[in-house]
């Protein structure tokens, strides 16, 4: 009785474990298609000149304690289009924690790419911290914007 008792406890377990797989799966391939489908309807409709389109770096200190640490928010202040492959003036940008190459990286010397390229809408914000002993100097280098 115990040795069947211990196999259905197993099924049920991969059988749990299935399911969450299954519904996880889903949802990363819904989301990369919608993100598919929006750049492919665009595609040839960005524009490098966006006299329109204003782009807002602000960082601050979040701790001092230890290694200092700087949050930053990159927002896209235009109400009514998109931008894509933002990048920044960054210098050497280092940090002492991981931030997450989806949000933020450093490609080359001075030059960071955010969000990774991807359309950034109207309003929408991207935040990241990280930690050095000086915050770094951030600014817009190059953007896309649509319309």
């Amino acid at each position: 009785m115990n040795n069947i008792s211990c196999h259905q406890t197993n099924i049920i377990s991969i059988s749990l474990l299935l399911i969450i797989s299954l519904a996880l799966f889903s949802h990363a391939i819904e989301s990369k298609s919608q993100v598919f489908n929006y750049s492919s309807e665009k595609r040839g409709e960005w524009k490098t000149s966006c006299p329109h389109v204003q782009i807002q770096v602000s960082q601050g200190d979040e701790s001092s304690v230890g290694i200092p640490r700087f949050s930053v928010m990159i927002v896209n202040l235009c109400t009514d289009c998109w931008v894509a492959r933002v990048h920044l003036h960054c210098g050497w940008f280092a940090s002492a924690n991981v931030v997450n190459p989806n949000d933020f990286k450093r490609i080359d010397y001075d030059n960071c790419l955010v969000y990774g390229g991807r359309p950034i809408p109207g309003g929408h914000a991207i935040e990241f911290q990280y930690s050095n002993t000086f915050p770094y100097p951030l600014s817009v280098a190059s953007f896309v914007c649509w319309p």
